[in-house]
């Protein structure tokens, strides 16, 4: 398999979004260009006026306000835990059908485990989709204990884990149609970033 040495125009529309210091990352990657991200930036601000949608640079506070039905949402969840347990965020990228960013979100959850982060950003990510209106949706995550123990392959034996599970089952309730996978963390990158941002939120917090 070749070596990935390049990036995406959608990782660098993400990094974008997220405030990453670009000067930086061009000089760690030479495919990121001025010329590229000036021209990424006007693709999107000619795509967002022609569909009359809104921008927010806030990725990490809540759920969109947009009102519109899907009829299928992919979900990545992530939780990240520096420590185990440590300072801990969650994240989650909201797709549609057609793999359109809907919505990003992050959260700094405090000291906790990975389990209890990975159970939260689930937790979070069900909540989106039901404000969504899915009919159907996808989640995926890199975490397979957990995966595995929501399709009930195996016990849920902590007793914190027991009350996330239990919380994640009422709400998936909501939904009309869900299904989970457990996929590779390469798999799941845009919300294992947004996981790690939450971490680095600590920061902010104290």
């Amino acid at each position: 398999m070749m070596k990935k040495d390049s990036i995406s125009d959608h990782e660098i529309l993400t990094l974008i979004h997220k405030n990453i210091d670009m000067k930086k990352l061009k000089n760690q990657n030479k495919a990121i260009t001025k010329k590229r991200t000036d021209e990424l930036l006007q693709k999107l601000k000619e795509y967002v006026k022609k569909d009359d949608l809104s921008i927010s640079g806030n990725a990490g506070k809540g759920a969109s306000t947009i009102d519109k039905q899907f009829d299928f949402l992919i979900v990545n969840v992530d939780g990240a835990s520096k420590g185990n347990p440590g300072e801990a965020g969650i994240g989650v990228a909201v797709f549609d059908k057609d793999l359109n960013i809907v919505q990003e979100s992050c959260e700094y959850i405090g000291a906790a485990t990975n389990n209890i982060a990975e159970y939260k950003a689930l937790i979070l990510g069900v909540k989106l989709a039901v404000g969504f209106n899915a009919k159907n949706t996808l989640f995926k995550s890199d975490s397979e204990l957990m995966v595995k123990q929501i399709m009930g392959e195996y016990r849920v034996k902590n007793i914190q884990l027991k009350s996330l599970y239990s919380e994640v089952q009422s709400l998936l309730g909501k939904l009309p149609e869900w299904e989970i996978r457990h996929v590779p963390r390469e798999e799941n990158k845009e919300a294992d970033l947004l996981a790690n941002k939450g971490v680095e939120m600590s920061a902010e917090n104290r």
